[in-house]
């Protein structure tokens, strides 16, 4: 695909949209509904953006293709800031993507510095987005040809690097990590075949016939297990005592973390394969590794919770090129937008940013002001997230209880999903007294169904 080959005359009406843009308030409007929708239902574990998607999807229905897109848009990017919060503020990660944020997050809210941890989570976020967004407006026609090299043996081999990545760099040891690895692995094997759409390994229990629902295990794995360690050691159960000294904040490196998470995640983002996940933790081991003080890891460095936060938006971002170049949804949020773009005459393509010049370069306009609207809210509201954080454990630890036993029970429809979470819990503390790291488990876990899909296509192409 050539840049030339763009009509002018397309070119200057899409130019003459992109200038009428902020001249829209109901645009803007609607952009600030789905962000803002995104960050709640991203605080409220279980109740993911899916959920929030299918209730306001009927409204495309009303709308014109940019923004009807562009509100479901916001609620996918905009739970991504959601889940940082409560990862930060709680422990408690809402999806997957946040579980590296939680890793430095969280010690850093401990010591007293959740404001300016929350702060920097939302600067990192802006700035991962905001290129992202940027670069795939400008390297459209580039990037339509190069996602195609992408098959299923390349996406197969960017995630056993990543679980490679993750397991000679997480805290534990390469032994404990791939113990860890082999054990996700397993438990993303029970429920529904993902390539022949069979039941398996059910053993006739009504609790594994969905599988292992992953609400229940994130909660269960960092939320309740921290809550029931920290309960099960009186000695060490409020913050207020389990406050080390942060690291010191070093802007520059934070800063070049976040550029470094922004390049990792846009790639990454590029190749459907569980790209905000996938980013996230590569993100972190990358920044421990090339850190000159990786003591620092697992007690607040700032570069721990720059990258991957940079990393997860830049990848959420970049996850659009393959929806909107090759029609290929990568992961359910994208697959209902597809389903949006096909009720509004929106035909994804290679062709796309030709034949609709004005939708295309328009949608990511539509981004970066979503990025705008959530780099204020969340810099608005850091000081009042903060504030909870300074509550006595005695009134949190039941919030966080009722939180993870009502997420699961709403990510698994049933009550499946508190007796899964309550397991997790459990094997959590039992995890972390023989010093190992959940962190490859989840990524294993979350890459399992499609590593299998992959490597099984790659497979059936040369019988």
């Amino acid at each position: 695909m050539d840049v030339s080959a763009v009509d002018p005359s397309l070119a200057s009406q899409a130019w003459a949209a992109l200038c009428a843009f902020p001249l829209s308030p109901s645009l803007w409007l609607l952009v600030f509904i789905g962000v803002f929708a995104g960050m709640a239902v991203g605080v409220l574990p279980g109740f993911g953006p899916p959920a929030a998607m299918a209730l306001l999807f009927p409204l495309v229905y009303t709308l014109d293709p940019l923004p009807g897109i562009s509100l479901l848009a916001g609620i996918f990017y905009g739970a991504k800031y959601g889940g940082a919060v409560t990862s930060i503020l709680m422990g408690i990660p809402g999806e997957a993507d946040a579980v590296a944020t939680l890793f430095e997050g969280r010690p850093l809210a401990l010591a007293g510095k959740a404001k300016q941890a929350l702060a920097a989570a939302t600067l990192a976020s802006f700035t991962g987005g905001t290129l992202a967004c940027l670069g795939m407006a400008l390297l459209a026609p580039a990037l339509s040809r190069a996602a195609l090299f992408f098959g299923p043996s390349g996406r197969a081999a960017v995630m056993a690097g990543a679980l490679a990545l993750v397991a000679f760099t997480s805290p534990g040891g390469a032994r404990r990590n791939l113990c860890m690895i082999f054990l996700g692995l397993a438990l993303a094997l029970p429920g529904m075949d993902p390539v022949y759409g069979t039941a398996r390994l059910t053993f006739g229990s009504p609790l594994l016939s969905g599988g292992v629902e992953l609400t229940a295990l994130l909660l269960g794995l960092f939320g309740l297990g921290d809550l029931l360690n920290a309960l099960l050691q009186p000695e060490r159960r409020g913050p207020e005592q389990e406050a080390p000294a942060a690291p010191p904040l070093r802007r520059l490196s934070a800063a070049m973390a976040a550029l470094r998470g922004t390049l990792l995640g846009f790639l990454t983002g590029l190749v459907p394969c569980g790209a905000g996940v996938t980013a996230s933790f590569a993100s972190h081991a990358l920044e421990k590794r090339l850190s000159r003080h990786p003591e620092d890891f697992g007690r607040g460095a700032w570069e721990g919770l720059a990258g991957p936060e940079a990393s997860n938006n830049a990848a959420a971002m970049a996850s659009f090129a393959p929806l909107l170049l090759l029609g290929l949804p990568t992961n359910p949020i994208m697959a209902a937008l597809l389903g949006a773009l096909t009720v509004m005459g929106v035909v994804p393509g290679p062709s796309l940013p030709q034949e609709q010049p004005d939708f295309y370069q328009g949608f990511f306009f539509c981004l970066i002001i979503g990025n705008m609207l959530l780099l204020a809210m969340g810099l608005g509201l850091a000081g009042f997230w903060a504030r909870l954080a300074r509550l006595p454990f005695r009134l949190l630890w039941p919030v966080i209880l009722l939180l993870c036993l009502t997420g699961s029970y709403v990510g698994a429809d049933g009550l499946a999903g508190p007796v899964q979470c309550l397991a997790f819990g459990l094997l959590a503390v039992f995890l972390k007294r023989q010093g190992c790291s959940p962190a490859p488990l989840v990524l294993a876990f979350v890459l399992g169904p499609r590593l299998e899909t992959h490597l099984l296509q790659t497979l059936f192409s040369y019988w």
